[in-house]
């Protein structure tokens, strides 16, 4: 088919027309992607760093839950120098709750460890109770999500066949090495009074481990966490006639309680009492009822213990802000450390890379020097053996012997 010259010159026309489009699109496409000199393209920021903190902030273990909270906010705001960003990327904490009247609520844990991970969150740190620690330790595995137990004490929490689990405080293990320091401990009768529960069976081991190898001979009392009369527990300490009565019971609804009927029945008149120091809300108490400087306590840390640069800027800040240091203070700060140490070189927070950052990591912390143990994944960590000496209307403790780079 022929077409009209007219025609032509239009098509032509038009053909000339869209090439000039064409031309004029591209080189707007093309100036945009022009960046000027000096200036550098922008990039999409990190993702948030996702931390879930399960412990309890309601019930019998909330003063411990509190001091770890409080710690670890405080430590991830210091050691990022207020930003709570790692490498860029933003730290976002999720707390969830699970105290009860009697301690921890383990279906709790699990529910919300198990939401959580749902949720991409690939690190998960607490708790105050032993056995809510001892249930999410496997889920960590199973889930292969980072877990950093504390202050709960159990030693089975962590162990060399989970690798997905560390721990920022100490053991019921390190809670005894400084009685292993006690002299003539050869043939002498040493009582064990503990709750019938994970915490109170992990000291049972604790105290085998360390106390029997130095030829203690030791006698096992279990009661149970709702015992509210403790006169049969009296007797059978009188009939033991231990030289040494330790005592491991973390519910402080019954603590005053039995150590008041301990008291009164007569345990120290023949024995010694030894346990490990609580929060400073019991000093006053342990030391009317523990006969004050005649307790023999272990301890993992009390305000003023330590002489670090930590632990000064920690003292400014709590004192400026109106808050209380206390028993698991560093627990809290030693997994703000250990977060960031986690996250550090590690785009994307893949949790192998995670492991691989903690394991043998060497800090100074609120205490002083700190190692992970590179295969228990423990703290290597100083612990303290104190009393309690009257000052004024008020007990406070008082230092008698450090034990540095104590282990399990």
């Amino acid at each position: 088919m022929v077409l009209p010259s007219r025609g032509l010159k239009n098509i032509g026309a038009q053909l000339m027309k869209k090439k000039t489009l064409v031309r004029l699109a591209v080189v707007a496409i093309a100036s945009a992607l022009v960046v000027p000199a000096g200036i550098v393209p922008a990039t999409s920021a990190p993702a948030d760093i996702k931390v879930g903190v399960i412990t309890s902030q309601t019930g019998a273990l909330k003063s411990y839950g509190d001091a770890y909270v409080a710690g670890l906010e405080w430590g991830l705001k210091y050691f990022t120098k207020g930003t709570m960003k790692v490498d860029g990327a933003k730290i976002v904490l999720t707390k969830k709750d699970d105290g009860v009247p009697a301690g921890g609520d383990p279906a709790a844990a699990t529910a919300f460890f198990k939401d959580m991970v749902a949720n991409g969150t690939k690190i998960v740190v607490g708790t105050a109770s032993s056995a809510v620690g001892a249930t999410l330790a496997p889920l960590a595995q199973q889930n292969k999500v980072l877990y950093i137990s504390g202050p709960a004490k159990a030693d089975a929490i962590t162990s060399a066949t989970n690798k997905y689990v560390f721990r920022s405080g100490n053991t019921s293990i390190q809670d005894f090495a400084p009685l292993a320091a006690l002299p003539r401990l050869n043939g002498k009768r040493i009582t064990i009074l503990v709750e019938d529960n994970t915490f109170g069976l992990g000291n049972l081991l604790a105290a085998k481990a360390v106390l029997a190898p130095k030829g203690a001979v030791l006698t096992e009392i279990k009661a149970s966490t709702t015992t509210t009369e403790f006169t049969p527990v009296a007797k059978q300490i009188l009939d033991s006639n231990a030289a040494y009565v330790f005592i491991a019971w973390a519910n402080p609804a019954t603590a005053v309680t039995l150590l008041t009927t301990l008291k009164q029945q007569g345990v120290w008149k023949n024995s010694i009492p030894v346990t490990a120091l609580a929060g400073v809300a019991t000093y006053d108490f342990y030391g009317a009822l523990l006969d004050g400087q005649n307790a023999l306590l272990t301890n993992s840390y009390f305000p003023g213990v330590a002489n670090t640069s930590v632990a000064a800027a920690l003292a400014s800040d709590y004192e400026k802000a109106g808050q209380t240091q206390d028993l698991f203070t560093p627990d809290g700060v030693n997994a703000a450390q250990m977060i960031i140490r986690a996250i550090k070189g590690n785009s994307g927070m893949n949790v192998d890379k995670a492991i691989t950052n903690l394991e043998g990591y060497s800090f100074i912390g609120l205490k002083g020097q700190i190692t992970v143990d590179a295969t228990k994944h423990i703290l290597v960590q100083p612990m303290y053996f104190v009393t309690l000496v009257k000052s004024g209307s008020h007990y406070t403790p008082k230092l008698l012997r450090v034990l540095q780079k104590v282990t399990a």
